[in-house]
């Protein structure tokens, strides 16, 4: 099963993407809420994508977004500041960007995207 990394420092919104996430079936995440803890975890882990606000509680996660694109692990922007992230870390730009508030349907589709690409079979291993 594939591990999502969600970097979230606001403890009600993690909290609603991991019952999104658990609820369409996947139950291995991790849950940081700093930059320094993301880039730690990082440094031993391989999440298969990540979903992350750019703005936590210790900065602006630059680190991580550098880290993401280098290593190719997908991931998703997901901000209510979503038009200017880029601007803050051009690595920003290589996520796909979903604004918050974003519906459990949006998020489900964001994450299956970023997992297996546009090609639905590759979710099913045919």
């Amino acid at each position: 099963m594939p591990t999502i990394l969600i970097l979230e420092d606001e403890p009600f919104i993690a909290l609603d993407i991991e019952t999104v996430l658990e609820e369409c079936g996947q139950r291995s995440f991790v849950t940081l809420s700093t930059g320094s803890d993301a880039v730690s975890w990082l440094k031993d882990n391989s999440p298969s994508a990540v979903i992350v606000d750019p703005r936590l509680s210790d900065g602006i996660c630059t680190a991580v977004a550098r880290h993401l694109v280098d290593c190719d692990i997908p991931f998703i922007l997901y901000s209510g500041e979503t038009e200017s992230a880029s601007e803050l870390e051009p690595a920003f730009a290589e996520g796909h960007l979903l604004m918050k508030p974003a519906s459990p349907a949006q998020l489900v589709e964001a994450v299956e995207t970023a997992l297996y690409g546009s090609d639905p079979r590759r979710k099913s291993g045919a």
